[in-house]
């Protein structure tokens, strides 16, 4: 008897893995390539890629990232897939044709996933089947429950009807040559429901052949069920793998316990290790293209014509193009806004309830056996840093370590702010502090490879509270605010998503892990060794976590800014900042509202203004029409700490701009008459009416 599988899915979506709820709604998770690496790490069963596009057209160029594709077509994106897939791949989507199919085997898939033209032309499934094999074409059924209790097929991503049984339309795909159904419940999609086992039952009892049941999981128990009650070969889902750090492994744990059999956890493979390999030779020649396009003065590579124009969201200022992965309903409001409406809806009968489980957490990893620490707490010493020390420390009562990464580009503010902690909460505080020689070395690396001085504070911070949680047992790291579920709507208020180190790679190190970095500038193995992360045995050994407190607490950083500034002591700054209006944010380091920030703006054309002012629009505290004058005002500025850091490394400023020039955006800048322009947001008359009084009161 064949084994019982464990399969993730991953939804595609312009080119990018969006978490989806009732077919409907899609938050922006990330780039496939960095996930499915993830996966192959652990050696899954399989995979199931379904691209969701309306359009099969793609434009993933991203410049500063290391993980991007060429090309803009889903056989180019599934070709890119399958070179890192180290599993059996299932894709579909857009499968209307024989060729079709036999295009994306060609390219790399081993088996098709058919939807639609399935039902419309049940003909495919048999010359699929005739020509490539069973064992080659799963047929997908989208299922919907209705008020009624009425099972009803749907097609067209949910939006068609049929008016079939999905049990009577299993009978007919497996009599047509299908060699496994997908079935997936457009009811319980992104619920975190559990499986729909009644529905999973009426089909399994129908057909002979394989059943991949998927829409609904939210726990890791939710597996087993739907293999032993539900009768399915395979249990699928897509949003819960993207939540906790060894989701896979973890979840393979559960249904081995649960007496499922199937083939052994792994949490390593010696073919693919979890640390990409670069192609070193390839690589030098990146880098030295772009210095000498840098030092011609010639501006970013030339690519082809996009057909993606950016827009704005219709509620608060980000653009469609943007550092963090947006995504738009159908309304043109952004996913962030979207959830921190969710969030600002959340009842306080809820906060308490999510008070509740994060102390139960703690208080079931509290310090034993002599270890003096009940969790670590990843500070910068910031506002943010105050507050989390607070929450855990004198409203929680748990004893927490404080890990900072030291940078060196403290300012005099935030340099006491951050070594007052330990007097202003009694708390212990580990500081790392790395040479030098070598952050200079970073910084020059980080900017010249990916337009980011400051790669090395973001691979720092995600790294050094891991590791020293490792080598202390200490199994608990609180985080503040999910930055990207904050500010892109990445994930949902009740996914209670964790720290990951496929979040780290993908998203703050932009795909660059510490490796890259070695041998260049004379860096060695022992230079980088802070930025190593833990291995995946010693996470699944501790049982370590990540939790971000904003999952637990309502996050709003003006009224936790008052409060620590009250009770603690915090000072805010008491200069203006060049390029935002805010002067409570970022301390840490006086370059990351300052020339770091400028370098998004050369990338995406908006800056920290943007951000600021949009999360203060969806707070409440500020009009959009406001928020737009204040954009206009500081998000161009060229910043005067931009001197310190050219000092720092040693670089002059044309050298400066000539650099940054080749990571412009192509589908924002132009050049007119010798000069970089590009469209902005009140050219776009995406300024409310209804904000004219606004605009007013801020002139």
């Amino acid at each position: 008897m064949a084994h019982s599988r464990l399969i993730p899915c991953l939804l595609l979506k312009n080119g990018l893995i969006v978490r989806s709820q009732l077919f409907s709604i899609h938050q922006v998770i990330g780039n496939p390539i960095s996930t499915v690496r993830r996966l192959s790490n652990w050696s899954i069963d399989e995979l199931i890629v379904l691209d969701i596009s309306q359009d099969d057209y793609h434009d993933m160029r991203r410049d500063d990232l290391h993980m991007r594709y060429s090309g803009s077509s889903t056989l180019e994106i599934l070709k890119h897939i399958a070179e890192v897939c180290f599993m059996p791949l299932a894709f579909g989507g857009r499968i209307r044709t024989i060729e079709d199919v036999h295009a994306r085997l060609s390219v790399g898939a081993d088996k098709c996933v058919i939807n639609s033209e399935a039902f419309r032309n049940p003909r495919l499934i048999e010359d699929a089947a005739k020509r490539f094999g069973s064992q080659c074409v799963i047929v997908s059924i989208d299922a919907l429950r209705h008020p009624d209790g009425r099972m009803e097929v749907m097609i067209d991503g949910g939006r068609t009807g049929t008016g079939e049984s999905p049990d009577e339309w299993a009978r007919r795909a497996e009599e047509s040559g299908a060699g496994e159904i997908f079935l997936n419940s457009v009811d319980r999609d992104g619920s975190g429901w559990g499986y729909d086992l009644e529905l999973i039952k009426s089909v399994t009892a129908k057909v002979k052949i394989p059943v991949i049941a998927c829409g609904g999981a939210g726990s890791f128990e939710d597996f087993p069920k739907a293999i032993v009650d539900g009768g399915a070969s395979a249990a699928a889902a897509a949003n819960i793998f993207h939540f906790v750090e060894l989701s896979y492994p973890l979840a393979k744990k559960t249904c081995i316990e649960a007496g499922l059999d199937m083939r052994p956890v792994s949490v390593s493979s010696k073919w693919f290790p979890r640390e990409p390999v670069y192609d070193r030779p390839a690589e030098d020649a990146r880098l030295k293209e772009r210095l000498e396009r840098a030092h011609d003065n010639l501006g970013p590579k030339p690519v082809p014509k996009s057909k993606l124009a950016v827009r704005w969201c219709t509620h608060c200022l980000y653009p469609s193009i943007n550092a963090a992965p947006m995504e738009f309903d159908e309304k043109g409001v952004c996913m962030g806004c979207r959830m921190s409406g969710s969030k600002i809806a959340t009842t306080p009968q809820e906060w308490s309830r999510r008070k509740q489980m994060l102390v139960d957490i703690l208080e079931k990893n509290r310090s034993r056996d002599g270890r003096r620490h009940d969790c670590i707490i990843a500070v910068s010493g910031g506002k943010d840093s105050y507050f989390q020390t607070h929450y855990i420390k004198n409203v929680l009562g748990f004893n927490p370590l404080l890990v900072t990464y030291y940078g060196n580009n403290y300012s005099e503010v935030g340099q006491r702010n951050m070594l007052r902690m330990k007097e202003a909460f009694g708390v212990d505080h580990l500081i790392y502090q790395p040479s030098v020689d070598l952050l200079k070395k970073l910084n020059r690396l980080g900017f010249q490879i990916m337009g980011d001085m400051n790669w090395h504070g973001h691979i720092g911070i995600c790294t050094i509270p891991m590791k020293m949680a490792a080598q202390f047992d200490i199994p608990i790291v609180i985080w503040g605010e999910h930055g990207y579920a904050d500010l892109c709507g990445q994930y949902s208020m009740n996914d209670f998503v964790e720290w990951s180190y496929r979040n780290r790679l993908e998203h703050f190190a932009r795909g660059f892990e510490w490796n890259y970095m070695v041998g260049r500038e004379g860096i060695t193995n022992l230079d980088m060794y802070a930025y190593q992360y833990p291995t995946d045995e010693e996470i699944m050994n501790l049982g370590l976590r990540g939790l971000y407190l904003s999952n637990y607490v309502f996050w709003e950083s003006n009224q936790h800014t008052k409060l620590v500034v009250e009770k603690y002591g915090f000072e805010v700054s008491d200069e203006p900042f060049d390029r935002t209006y805010r002067t409570m944010s970022n301390l840490d380091d006086i370059h990351e509202n300052g020339v770091h920030d400028y370098m998004k703006y050369i990338k995406f054309g908006y800056g920290r203004c943007t951000d600021h002012a949009s999360k203060d629009v969806r707070a409440g505290v500020m009009g959009r029409g406001q928020a737009v004058d204040l954009v206009r005002r500081y998000d161009h500025v060229k910043p005067s700490d931009l001197k310190r850091w050219l000092e720092y490394v040693g670089m002059t400023e044309r050298e400066f701009d000539a650099i940054a020039d080749t990571f412009r955006d192509q589908r924002i800048w132009r050049q007119e008459n010798g000069q970089w322009t590009k469209k902005n947001i009140w050219d776009a008359q995406a300024v409310s009416p209804d904000d004219a009084p606004a605009r007013r009161a801020a002139t």
